[in-house]
């Protein structure tokens, strides 16, 4: 059975291939949090002819690879195979190419050093470990989606003595939110410390920047926690996308206060639901906090990663 790659045409391509992503989701816990503005910004974000490839087999599209560029030593990969089209050898081939992709970047950027190629994929997938470990790959660690219910009665936040939540002015507190912010991720796993105009890009010049929903606590002049919020971003709810509290200001129950602000501003904002990202082996104990706040587990995630050398 013949398996044709292509890179994927952002208009006639789309609508299949949003289908086929939520697809996936549905086939392990029965929902998605894949939307049109999310692929959307994806693709607006990826150059198309140089990182992007879909499989196609019997005229449908039968899985997706997206490749993110070189972090560090890292190429994050994001692959995805129809459930209904498993066994065709649509993911190895889609696998070939963004392999390929990654060694191009390495031998571009890293002076011929190995870098890490990473993936990861739904657990309860009942395919992608298989072809993941034939293919090198070795299981990394474990990451949670968690979300809330955002219910009436969401407990008001209580700031210490001598810390306030002030408005954000991006002018003027930008570079020093990025500088606290690196400082309390400064040991997470996979965490990359990039130069301000990237780091603000990223940050801040996404279409749902909102300064209201960027939360910075303060002590004086310095920043102790914050938190970078947006609506509507991965999926349909409120994302807390960094929930940081710098090492000195830690255990007064800083990281609990933002949670609540966080979810009471998406309520204001009419959002029926707030929803985050947590490393299970975050080294501050995150997801034990997230739980105490009333969030649980939607899905998890396996990353998995291979050495690639530049010139294998």
């Amino acid at each position: 059975m013949t398996v044709e790659i292509r890179r994927p045409d952002p208009t006639t391509d789309f609508d299949e291939v949003l289908a086929l992503v939520q697809a996936c989701d549905r086939a392990v816990y029965d929902d998605s949090d894949w939307t049109a503005a999310e692929l959307r910004e994806e693709w607006d974000d990826l150059d198309l002819a140089t990182d992007a490839w879909i499989a196609v087999t019997e005229g449908r599209i039968a899985g997706v690879v997206h490749v993110d560029g070189l972090r560090g030593s890292r190429v994050l990969m994001d692959g995805y195979v129809h459930p209904e089209l498993t066994g065709r050898g649509a993911g190895s081939l889609l696998l070939d190419v963004a392999e390929a992709r990654a060694r191009e970047l390495a031998a571009a950027a890293s002076g011929g050093e190995a870098i890490w190629a990473e993936t990861a994929h739904l657990v309860g997938d009942p395919t992608a470990p298989e072809l993941l470990a034939e293919r090198g790959y070795a299981m990394l660690r474990t990451y949670h989606r968690m979300i809330i219910d955002l219910e009436p009665g969401i407990p008001a936040p209580s700031w210490p003595d001598g810390l306030e939540l002030r408005p954000f002015d991006p002018d003027r507190h930008a570079r020093q939110l990025k500088d606290a912010l690196d400082e309390a991720f400064v040991d997470e796993w996979g965490h990359e410390k990039r130069d301000y105009e990237a780091w603000a890009e990223r940050v801040l010049g996404v279409p749902q920047f909102d300064p209201e929903l960027i939360l910075v606590v303060w002590d004086g002049g310095e920043i102790a926690a914050a938190t970078v919020d947006y609506q509507k971003r991965l999926g349909d709810w409120g994302l807390i996308s960094l929930l940081g509290v710098r090492p000195a200001w830690r255990r007064r129950g800083l990281g609990l206060s933002l949670l609540q602000e966080s979810f009471r501003r998406f309520a204001e904002r009419g959002e029926t639901m707030a929803a985050l990202g947590v490393d299970s082996e975050n080294p501050t104990g995150a997801t034990r906090l997230y739980e105490r706040a009333g969030m649980r587990i939607l899905w998890r995630a396996d990353v998995w990663r291979k050495e690639l050398r530049p010139d294998a």
